[in-house]
């Protein structure tokens, strides 16, 4: 607000001093002086009006034209630019970020995408920026949203999904071949977001888990045919002796954190000779309860039965 103020009034004792300059010039009849304060009058009106001076940043480019014709490229800092007979265009030499709507892409396997895209532009050289393109950054736009539905529009959509990266630099190189010519730099091209349909989505998510869950039954299968391989190398050499230990021993943890007897099964004979028929060697059974009578007070003491 001071500042402003400050300006208006410096205008007004300029303008108060030229004019009493032009009427000191009148009154004393001297050409000179008049055409001077004349001549300072209308180079502070232009200056004012138009853009006859400008100030440039050090990222700011004027590319000026004199009658229509390209005359140069000016800056940074402060420049002339004479009033009606020259024009000029600032360029930004700055990194630019050039959004891509989101648009409608049909993939190979006609399932609709919304994709959009995000476009990063520099300006290496004003004078092709301005000559050789109407607007850069909507030519960019307008490109990478055709190439966006030429790329995807012939991939699946598993394709798309797990090349996301290859579509990137494709679009990337293809632009910069393009943009070479208008004096820009594509730093980089990102599709920024894949809008998949729900009911895609829901689809893909179940695949998923079923493919989990087939992978994990396939894992379990697997290790149990170890096991039984394990148990079947193990037992090739066992006699019924053995196989009688091992019985007794899952007596024994049948019982454990049990207060009750534990009736010496009838039937343990028959389990003993049939398990040794499955190893293939035959006990008689005779044999089988000789034994059983032999580890009978052991399998009491086993499972802590004083009867």
């Amino acid at each position: 607000m001071v500042r402003d103020v400050l300006v208006f009034v410096l205008i007004l004792l300029v303008i108060f001093s030229i004019l009493g300059l032009l009427a000191y010039a009148i009154i004393q009849r001297n050409i000179i002086l008049a055409v001077a304060a004349l001549f300072l009058g209308g180079f502070l009106f232009l200056a004012w009006t138009t853009d006859m001076l400008l100030r440039l940043k050090e990222y700011e480019r004027a590319v000026v034209f004199r009658l229509g014709r390209f005359v140069g490229v000016r800056g940074p800092g402060w420049i002339f630019i004479i009033p009606y007979l020259e024009e000029y265009r600032i360029v930004d030499l700055r990194v630019q970020t050039v959004d891509v709507p989101k648009q409608e892409v049909v993939t190979k396997d006609n399932i609709v995408l919304y994709v959009d895209a995000v476009i990063y532009l520099q300006v290496v050289d004003p004078k092709a920026a301005v000559l050789n393109v109407d607007d850069y950054k909507r030519a960019s736009q307008l490109f990478v949203q055709a190439k966006i539905r030429d790329l995807i529009g012939n991939m699946t959509l598993d394709e798309v999904i797990g090349n996301v990266k290859e579509l990137n630099e494709m679009i990337h190189r293809d632009l910069a071949k393009l943009a070479k010519a208008w004096g820009v730099e594509v730093v980089s091209v990102q599709i920024q977001d894949l809008d998949i349909p729900e009911g895609i989505r829901r689809a893909m998510h179940d695949m998923m888990i079923a493919e989990k869950e087939k992978m994990a039954t396939i894992h379990r299968a697997e290790a149990r045919k170890i096991e039984l391989e394990a148990i079947k190398e193990a037992t090739q050499d066992m006699n019924e002796r053995v196989l009688l230990y091992f019985y007794l021993e899952a007596l024994k943890k049948l019982a454990e954190g049990r207060a009750t007897k534990i009736i010496y099964p009838l039937e343990l004979s028959s389990l003993a000779q049939a398990i040794s028929k499955q190893i293939g060697g035959v006990v008689p059974a005779e044999k089988i309860e000789e034994d059983l009578k032999k580890y009978e007070d052991v399998l009491k003491k086993v499972l802590g039965s004083g009867k």
